[in-house]
């Protein structure tokens, strides 16, 4: 059983969000394939009982950092949502907020949408 991090209450309900702060880099095989996101690492910023708890989490995570959400795709070039500069995201790690919607428990976690909110770039570590 989860506790949402915004209002505390316990819940047994199957689904849940999680924000996470990845550090991934995009690989792709070639220009015609599906890039593959490879994760080095994630830090959990909290696992919220609604989306709505979710996104004012998202939200407050974006404004200490003084970002902006993007929702972006995974692309070879991405914008920061913080500079505002185009960087290569298959050349070096760099950081994404990451908003997940799960359900069950492991073994049968099932993992549902998967938003990327915000891409960093290197300079701009949030």
């Amino acid at each position: 059983m989860d506790t949402c991090l915004k209002c505390e209450a316990a819940s047994d309900a199957d689904t849940r969000w999680e924000v996470i702060l990845e550090t991934q880099m995009c690989i792709w095989e070639s220009p015609t394939s599906m890039p593959e996101v490879d994760i080095q690492f994630g830090d959990g910023i909290g696992t919220y009982c609604s989306e709505e708890h979710a996104m004012v989490a998202v939200n407050e995570y974006l404004l200490l950092v003084g970002a902006d959400a993007q929702w972006s795709d995974v692309r070879p070039i991405e914008t920061c949502a913080c500079c505002h500069k185009d960087f290569d995201t298959t050349t070096s790690w760099h950081k994404v907020l990451t908003l997940i919607e799960e359900s069950g428990e492991p073994p049968d976690l099932s993992i549902g949408t998967v938003e990327y909110v915000a891409r960093f770039c290197q300079k701009c570590v949030p």
